[in-house]
């Protein structure tokens, strides 16, 4: 177990903090759930606003509300817009634009998280109004090439964090209400098999799984929202590792993220302190596909 002196706080003054992402450079964005902008820690250790949504609609378009959010390997942002129910890409130079905003003609209710998958297709969860008893959460895939979004899985529980092992050929959801971690087996066409719960996480009490990340040895590491803690989660799915958060009231971490120069630093962010929460850990997370930390990898630069 990992205990919560280790933790070191590197942001604070967030506002319900979500969505860590490293650009690849040294910087970790975040989120904020309960305002309208994007807050970036810089590798000096300042904090600044990137991006702000701009609601009035008079000047240039932008998001309205940001949670989970993902850097491609091009340098673009890209982020879960729950105010305007779509997937939104920030470019390098700034240029927003809804990527996706619909399925089969359907409005999304609130897209939560993304994941790149190692074709390119980028995968998110809709749990908008779903809950333990009106599973009307799903999970969509957007196909790059042709632009075309389709529906992957349905009838979830609030869907919220997904993560990919490092072969592409198993996708790991949080279904949130439900109090667990469940996979599906990644078709060679996209598609994904049927659902199978891969770990209860009741033995660390109630809470609701949120954001998560894999680490080199296949090793899940989980923001256990309302529990107060990250689990670490081995290929079996027993829990062999906790990070209790410093301070256990209210809300509880809510995503995390593996950056820095060797992948060892995990970033957690949490809503009940209002803060960016980092800690070092013995193994490297795994770089996310279409990543600017998978290209580095591939240049030889990590790991």
């Amino acid at each position: 177990m990992l205990p919560a002196t280790g933790l070191e706080l590197a942001a604070s003054g967030l506002q319900f903090p979500e969505g860590p992402a490293s650009d690849g450079k040294g910087s970790i964005y975040c989120s904020n759930c309960s305002a309208d902008y994007i807050t970036r820690l810089l590798p000096d250790g300042q904090v600044d606003i990137p991006y702000r949504a701009n609601r009035s609609e008079t000047g240039a378009f932008t998001f309205h509300k940001a949670n989970g959010m993902i850097f491609h390997e091009d340098g673009s942002l890209w982020l879960c817009d729950f105010g305007r129910n779509a997937i939104v890409r920030i470019s390098p130079g700034g240029t927003q634009q809804v990527m996706t905003g619909s399925c089969d003609g359907a409005a999304f209710r609130a897209p939560n998280d993304l994941v790149f998958a190692p074709s390119g297709s980028l995968y998110f969860t809709d749990p908008g109004g779903s809950g333990r008893d009106n599973p009307i959460g799903a999970l969509y895939c957007l196909n790059m090439q042709t632009q075309k979004t389709v529906r992957a899985a349905e009838g979830m529980a609030f869907p919220n964090g997904l993560a990919f092992t490092e072969d592409g050929r198993t996708l790991y959801v949080c279904e949130s209400q439900l109090n667990r971690i469940v996979r599906f087996d990644v078709n060679p066409d996209g598609s994904l098999g049927p659902l199978h719960e891969f770990a209860s996480l009741k033995e660390n009490g109630p809470g609701e799984p949120d954001g998560m990340a894999l680490d080199v040895r296949g090793h899940l590491w989980i923001a256990h929202y309302a529990a107060h803690s990250v689990l670490e989660l081995n290929p079996q799915g027993s829990i062999v590792g906790r990070i209790q958060m410093p301070v256990e009231k209210n809300q509880g971490p809510t995503n995390v993220e593996f950056a820095g120069s060797d992948m060892r630093t995990l970033y957690i962010t949490d809503p009940s302190t209002e803060s960016l929460y980092r800690i070092r850990v013995e193994f490297p997370g795994l770089p996310l596909f279409c990543s600017p930390s998978r290209r580095l990898q591939k240049q030889g630069i990590l790991l």
